[in-house]
């Protein structure tokens, strides 16, 4: 079933700016996708997040503006944050945030307030920053 930016608000409580479409179709991830300088790749040979996932996860925090990265589930799903470098080379070190598990039947909404949103859907995804030159991104 379709999402759009107004279900994604009602079910998070996470606003985000006026000028965007409320009736704007949300992206379904299933492989892999970006907002801002956060990364989402689904990776089918990591091991699945085993603990039950909180109302909201703060993946990364505005360095200038109140606006942050955040998770928020619908249906149950689970969170390891990690800092491993196992997904890493050189220039990704470090840039690692955590791995998703989003099981059947069950969503997870990437949220923030200028991006709008992106739905994850069924599998294992890690979440990374996007890195310039072995550096995070600033959003």
């Amino acid at each position: 079933m379709p999402k759009t930016i107004a279900d994604m608000v009602e079910l998070t409580g996470k606003r985000v700016l006026e000028h965007l479409d409320r009736d704007a179709e949300i992206p379904l991830v299933t492989v892999a996708g970006a907002q801002g300088d956060v990364l989402v790749v689904r990776v089918d040979d990591e091991e699945p997040a085993t603990q039950a996932m909180p109302s909201t996860v703060v993946l990364v925090e505005s360095e200038v503006s109140p606006n942050t990265h955040s998770l928020h589930p619908n249906g149950p799903a689970f969170w390891r944050a990690d800092d491993r470098d196992e997904f890493s080379d050189e220039f990704f070190d470090g840039l690692l945030v955590g791995v998703l598990t989003v099981p059947a039947g069950s969503e997870v909404f990437l949220s923030h307030e200028e991006h709008g949103g992106l739905l994850v859907g069924e599998g294992t995804f890690a979440f990374r920053r996007q890195g310039e030159f072995g550096r995070p991104v600033a959003d």
